[in-house]
């Protein structure tokens, strides 16, 4: 048995790769997946370095990466091309809650898969209609509404927020329009999501971001409070726990006082937790 690594979520820098000497077109061959089998099953066989040299000769160096290559995995253990085993602390940033290769979650997979793959959302699908409704019978929720990420879900919130002040006011030229996040927050990094995210590195490349989005102290329930009255704030945007901004639980009372305030002046309260509910 090998020996067991932790597989930590902290990435490191990497110089930027070289750029590519030449292009090849992909041909309707290659898009119909002829004769490719022989080329990905040698790819299987990849060593670790080899990996990380063609990534960078193919991939955008989007994200600075660990010199770690992951194939497979089971449960929360993660091997890599060499066979080196890691147990996985981050859980593919707090999405893999049942683990690696789960005997259920793969054989719903399978069966859905086997029977419908995907019909867009411009028909009625039987699986969502009744998730939705197991959703709803288990929460204080009434409606649900799917995304595909957190940080899409926090971009449907910003549309919901802005589109219920124009509805619900419509006796006023300009609605609440503004948003209120806190310190250390993150919500994610498409143009929206990211106005919300409070570190700046995060913002900053991509400036200027959605504006309107206020940054309070984490907890600080008298300028939170002070900020709801104005009439301005369309929706706040809080963590329960903070993930990425250090493990950070808010407190009863401040959460209670958003609610309270939010529900005086007819702001909405939106609960960001894909973090907390997925990973703590």
């Amino acid at each position: 048995m090998s020996s067991t690594q932790f597989f930590l979520n902290r990435p490191i820098s990497l110089s930027p790769p070289p750029a590519a000497s030449r292009h090849r077109a992909i041909t309707p061959r290659a898009c119909l997946n002829v004769d490719m089998q022989p080329e990905s099953v040698k790819n299987l066989t990849l060593k670790s370095k080899e990996v990380i040299e063609m990534e960078a000769k193919v991939l955008v160096g989007t994200y600075a990466r660990n010199p770690l290559v992951l194939s497979s995995g089971k449960g929360c253990k993660l091997y890599d091309p060499e066979g080196q085993e890691y147990l996985d602390c981050t859980a593919g940033i707090a999405v893999n809650a049942l683990g690696h290769g789960d005997p259920d979650w793969v054989r719903a997979v399978t069966e859905q898969a086997n029977l419908l793959t995907h019909v867009s959302n411009v028909y009625y699908s039987i699986p969502q209609v009744e998730l939705a409704k197991r959703l709803v019978d288990s929460s204080f929720a009434d409606r649900v509404f799917f995304s595909n990420s957190g940080t899409e879900a926090n971009e449907a919130a910003i549309k919901f927020a802005r589109k219920f002040q124009r509805i619900s006011h419509p006796e006023l030229k300009k609605p609440a329009t503004e948003f209120i996040s806190f310190t250390n927050s993150f919500h994610g990094r498409t143009m929206g999501a990211v106005a919300l995210t409070s570190k700046e590195h995060y913002r900053s490349p991509f400036e200027p971001v959605m504006p309107g989005v206020t940054f309070l102290e984490y907890g600080n329930i008298q300028a939170a409070t002070e900020l709801i009255q104005s009439g301005k704030i369309a929706a706040v945007f809080v963590e329960p726990i903070q993930g990425e901004g250090g493990i950070y639980s808010a407190t009863k009372e401040f959460l209670q006082s958003l609610r309270s305030a939010c529900d005086d002046v007819g702001s909405l309260l939106v609960f960001d937790e894909v973090t907390s509910f997925l990973f703590y």
